[in-house]
């Protein structure tokens, strides 16, 4: 292992760090929309250009192959980036905004709401996805406007070095830096204020973080974990159902990711035929000896796999398959376990490629469940998956169970989602990010009333209501106009039922009124529309 001081930011450096990125931020430099589609653009070539330089980094750290540093990591970076060019043009615009009562009576005016950047970013990214959950939120954060700071994990330590090494090769120093470094280097951090702070961890460390925050009144996007479940119905399609969980828990880097499936709840009558399409499926994706699969990767740490082993050891567990690991090589065979509520897996999330299997008789039972050991007790998990081909049972489901995000009949799809937000709730995070939410996080949208009226003349409505002395006959009349916005809109609602019914009868009493509208015969129009006006009036007579 090398040693902190070869590789680490020295902690000294820090507060120099933090103060050049403040001063960039108060310099305006990222305040031009080209200038920040630029370093975006960077960002990209630099994936481009050094492709198998990240892809051996990776493999290095987590022992992954192409397929996750393309799909999972540094691919979907490019793609995210792609995206954010294509739609910043429209997110950067101001935009003109109704004007209510009692403002709207110093006419003329103008109300606006402009995105405008919030400062200086600090994104403490982990080990598990480490390029992705660095530079996504980065690049989010230009593209608003913002100057960053990143501080990658310390256990990732040939992608951190990577980054440190070749983003001020491509992206503007005065935008981003990267500091290196552990525990201490984070804490050093979060003594600075920041504008805006995102952290991906744990819980536990997510309130450290928050704490930190606060001292500075520092806004935060924490994507934590918790138990994310996946709950099997009655009436599931099992095989499919088998094959997506295992593909979120096992395929995505091994079960360590945050939206994996920690733990199945299945209906008792499914769960031998359940159990037995999963076993198939692991035999399918990774063969007989996993081991030897290119697609199986390894724990980020000797600790973390140690760790694992003793969830595995616990005697209030049923292995069912796998259970097999080599602790020297970071090695966890892909494993399905039968667990109590009493099972020490079942009372902290599991980070790795062990599959839980929990029993119910019923699905309310499962809802119950995650209610009453979870959810209630303000646990909320980051992800829910359900299977089940009810959409009313689903659709239960997801109400009974707060969560940060949820898949039906698949797993993890609405993280890839651009158009959707990712984020947790409770102790699974809280704010969200990924495209447009990403950029609203860090944007303050700065409303603007412009108004050019210059009046001090008391025959000026707007002069006359707001400016003393208010008398009664004031107080009258604003309580008046105050009611107006609920009169139209009840008048509109009106509008839009008597109004078929209208054209309707004008139709109906005047049949040639629909040829003369076809030849623009005004003369036919006005007469018919002046009869019904009439008619309308007689009746109320």
């Amino acid at each position: 292992m090398i040693a902190e001081e070869e590789w680490y930011t020295p902690l000294s450096q820090i507060p120099s760090i933090v103060q050049s990125k403040r001063l960039s931020a108060n310099s305006g430099i990222c305040h031009d929309i080209s200038f920040r589609k630029a370093q975006i653009n960077a960002l990209i070539n630099m994936i481009d250009e050094n492709y198998d330089t990240f892809k051996s980094a990776i493999h290095a750290d987590l022992g992954q192959n192409n397929f996750f540093t393309k799909m999972f990591d540094v691919g979907s970076i490019v793609s995210a980036a792609k995206f954010v060019l294509s739609e910043m043009d429209e997110w950067v615009k101001t935009k003109a905004i109704p004007t209510s009562f009692p403002v709207n009576t110093a006419l003329p005016f103008k109300s606006t709401i402009t995105p405008t950047p919030r400062g200086v970013i600090l994104n403490i990214s982990p080990w598990n996805f480490p390029f992705n959950l660095a530079l996504v939120p980065v690049l989010e954060a230009i593209a608003a406007g913002n100057v960053c700071i990143i501080k990658p994990s310390e256990h990732s330590m040939n992608c951190s070095k990577v980054m440190a090494r070749l983003l001020p090769q491509y992206v503007d120093p005065r935008v981003v830096s990267v500091v290196l470094g552990g525990a201490a280097h984070s804490t050093e951090l979060l003594k600075h204020r920041f504008d805006a702070i995102v952290f991906t961890g744990s819980t536990e460390v997510g309130k450290v973080v928050a704490t930190a925050a606060a001292q500075h009144l520092t806004p935060t996007l924490l994507e934590l974990g918790g138990k994310s479940p996946a709950i099997v119905c009655d009436d599931a399609d099992l095989e499919s159902a088998a094959m997506r969980i295992a593909l979120s828990k096992f395929t995505a880097n091994m079960g360590q990711f945050c939206c994996a499936s920690d733990y199945v709840i299945v209906v008792e009558s499914k769960k031998e035929k359940f159990v037995e399409l999963l076993k198939q499926a692991l035999v399918k994706f990774y063969g007989i000896d996993p081991k030897q699969s290119q697609d199986v990767g390894r724990m980020i740490s000797i600790r973390h796999t140690e760790r694992l082993v003793r969830l595995l050891e616990d005697p209030t567990i049923q292995i069912v398959h796998g259970g097999k690991y080599d602790v020297k090589e970071k090695y966890i065979e892909p494993t399905i376990v039968e667990a109590d509520v009493n099972s020490e897996c079942m009372k902290e999330e599991i980070f790795g490629p062990i599959l839980l299997i929990y029993t119910v008789p019923t699905t309310d039972d499962a809802v119950n469940y995650v209610q009453d050991h979870y959810t209630f007790k303000g646990k909320h998990p980051l992800a829910l998956y359900v299977f089940s081909k009810s959409e009313k049972k689903w659709k239960h489901i997801i109400n009974c169970i707060q969560c940060g995000g949820a898949s039906i009949n698949d797993t993890i799809k609405h993280i890839g989602n651009k158009f959707m937000p990712f984020g947790g709730v409770g102790t699974s995070g809280m704010n969200s990010y990924h495209g447009r939410y990403g950029f609203d996080f860090f944007s303050h949208y700065k409303p603007v009333m412009s108004v050019s009226n210059y009046s001090t003349n008391p025959a000026d409505p707007g002069v006359w209501l707001l400016f003393p002395p208010y008398t009664e006959q004031k107080m009258k009349a604003i309580v008046a106009m105050s009611n107006l916005p609920d009169f139209c809109r009840k008048v509109k609602a009106i509008f839009r039922i008597v109004m078929p019914a209208v054209i309707l009868g004008i139709v109906f009493q005047y049949p040639g009124i629909m040829n003369a509208i076809l030849e623009f015969n005004i003369k036919t129009i006005i007469n018919a529309v002046l009869s019904m006006i009439n008619c309308i009036g007689n009746y109320f007579k």
